[in-house]
């Protein structure tokens, strides 16, 4: 009976949570285009495009993010650009708190302005290796802020400009991307939010 009440509890406050709200909006970032400073003191010697892919489950004010993408960074200064060009393919697992998304009357409606304020924290695993086939500190911890605006014209489907910024907490650097996601609204189907 001990191990029953905590299952019996948690549906309870489950069913209790679904009934007050419509469950949790899901969002498909394909693709997310972006600029890439992986470090922002130190633009001039390394920068490059990068694209992601995530997986987004949120409410109007929170979100959590899990994803992967590829970065294509180069230092315009070397003598020989070709060489210095660094591919580095990652893994992220991110949450986030502020406004994401929404607007003011926090629905999805078209013809509005959305917007996405965050404070963020989160894992970032690197696959890349040095070329000498020595491995970089794979795991690294972020946190950061994003910003990013949208007009919506699609419940859909929809282009967020954005800007986001992480400080790598082992590393010790501050990197930047800035561009546009493509996202689906995976819950859209006629209604509003």
């Amino acid at each position: 009976m001990k191990k029953i009440l905590p299952v019996v509890a948690l549906f309870t406050m489950t069913f209790c949570a679904q009934a007050q709200y419509s469950g949790p909006r899901l969002f498909l970032d394909i693709p997310n285009i972006y600029l890439n400073a992986p470090d922002v003191e130190k633009i001039g010697n390394r920068f490059g495009p990068g694209i992601e892919t995530a997986f987004n489950v949120g409410s109007h004010w929170s979100v959590a993010r899990l994803g992967g993408g590829l970065t294509y960074t180069l230092d315009p200064k070397a003598e020989d650009v070709g060489e210095s060009s660094l591919l580095t393919p990652y893994a992220l697992l991110e949450a986030g708190a502020g406004m994401y998304r929404s607007n003011g009357n926090k629905c999805a409606k078209t013809k509005q302005n959305a917007f996405t304020v965050l404070a963020k924290g989160g894992l970032f695993y690197n696959f890349r290796k040095e070329e000498t086939g020595e491995t970089l500190d794979r795991l690294d911890y972020t946190v950061g802020a994003e910003f990013g605006y949208f007009f919506i014209r699609d419940v859909f489907k929809n282009y967020e400009i954005f800007l986001s910024g992480n400080y790598f907490t082992k590393s010790k650097v501050v990197g930047a991307n800035f561009g546009f996601k493509m996202f689906l609204n995976l819950r859209a189907g006629g209604r509003d939010y």
